[in-house]
């Protein structure tokens, strides 16, 4: 399994390439042991930096074991979270997000171990994240064995993240789009795991009733209809799933115009076209789903036409570009949670579904 998204994508937090540059050195200079200080230092006539305190060490600590990114904690979490909300919080939801949570740990720490090629340093917190996952997501499989119908996709998304690592293409868009699947596809899980939906279907009441892990829905929490039964895809799921899925793309093309591609006309373009498109299916919308969609949609184009321009002229802090687009996925977050029913009521009006 992976996370996110989104967490050693320095694009998507807006940090130039300069910074990038910097960081990487910091990095490399950290993988150095103490004794390799020492030697250096003595190399210079100089003495070895003496070891510091505790406050030192709490944050080494955190430094190797702690996500530092807030965008990416949000961007890997929010779209998991709505699902809970939406179908409504159960053991098995929450225990979701729990082993979800370890995962994202385990991503971030695990890329950094693959990014330095498996320095000794970067090896205990991926190791220790690991184990708290995996203890949870077998305890998770154990009172929920339907959810292995996921595994397929989340081992091939994970194997292609942590390649992107090893190959240090992290930034790449590939990885951008593995990394927003995973994120979104959380989503739909959750909400098939809430409990609106676990309540067993008709005929299958009494199905494996034997076994804890498959009630009270057996079709969702165990195989008793198939590998991919319909109730593991409520339709407000992939709705919310598309929805957060859509516009963290679109936010990954506009950081992208506002850093590793700034200034080049043909990403900006595209970032206004995929925002557009967002707002041609709000007006769509607006009859039977209301304004909220549309004006979301409109709040993201202005964004991706208006900042873009202003830094090819001033370059925008990487600061401010990093809360607007916390801003913007707050703003996608309360959408989905407020509006899932509606908007997924008047998408299968518009599909003829």
């Amino acid at each position: 399994m992976i996370h996110h998204p989104f967490n050693h994508d320095i694009d998507r937090i807006g940090i130039t390439e300069e910074a990038v540059t910097a960081i990487q050195g910091r990095r490399l200079m950290n993988m150095h042991t103490d004794a390799d200080r020492g030697k250096a230092a003595e190399s210079k006539g100089s003495k070895p930096a003496k070891s510091t305190g505790p406050g030192s060490k709490g944050r080494q600590w955190r430094r190797l074991w702690i996500p530092d990114q807030i965008g990416g904690w949000a961007m890997a979490l929010m779209p998991g979270l709505a699902g809970l909300l939406i179908g409504g919080p159960t053991w098995r939801s929450l225990l979701l997000m729990v082993a979800w949570a370890f995962c994202y740990c385990f991503e971030f720490t695990g890329s950094r171990w693959m990014v330095s090629h498996r320095a000794a340093r970067f090896a205990p917190p991926a190791l220790g994240y690991a184990l708290l996952m995996a203890v949870t997501g077998l305890i998770l499989l154990v009172g929920t064995p339907g959810l292995l119908r996921w595994a397929p996709l989340y081992l091939v998304l994970g194997a292609l993240n942590f390649a992107a690592a090893w190959m240090r293409t992290e930034r790449s868009w590939w990885n951008d789009t593995v990394v927003v699947i995973a994120a979104c596809t959380l989503c739909l899980v959750a909400v098939s795991l809430g409990s609106r939906f676990q309540k067993p279907e008709p005929g299958l009441e009494s199905s494996s009733a034997g076994y804890f892990g498959c009630q009270p829905n057996p079709a969702v929490d165990c195989f008793a209809s198939g590998f991919f039964p319909s109730a593991a895809l409520p339709s407000i799921g992939v709705v919310s799933a598309a929805v957060f899925a859509v516009t963290q793309f679109g936010s990954v093309i506009f950081v992208k115009t506002m850093i590793r591609e700034r200034g080049k006309t043909w990403c900006y373009l595209l970032s206004l076209a995929w925002n557009l498109a967002l707002c041609l299916m709000g007006v769509a919308m607006v009859r039977t789903a209301g304004w909220w969609p549309l004006l979301t949609a409109l709040v993201l184009l202005v964004r991706a036409a208006l900042l873009p321009a202003i830094s090819h002229r001033r370059r925008i802090p990487i600061l401010y570009v990093g809360l607007v687009e916390c801003a913007t996925s707050l703003l996608v977050f309360i959408l989905v949670i407020a509006q899932a029913d509606v908007m997924t009521a008047s998408l299968t009006s518009l599909l003829g579904a």
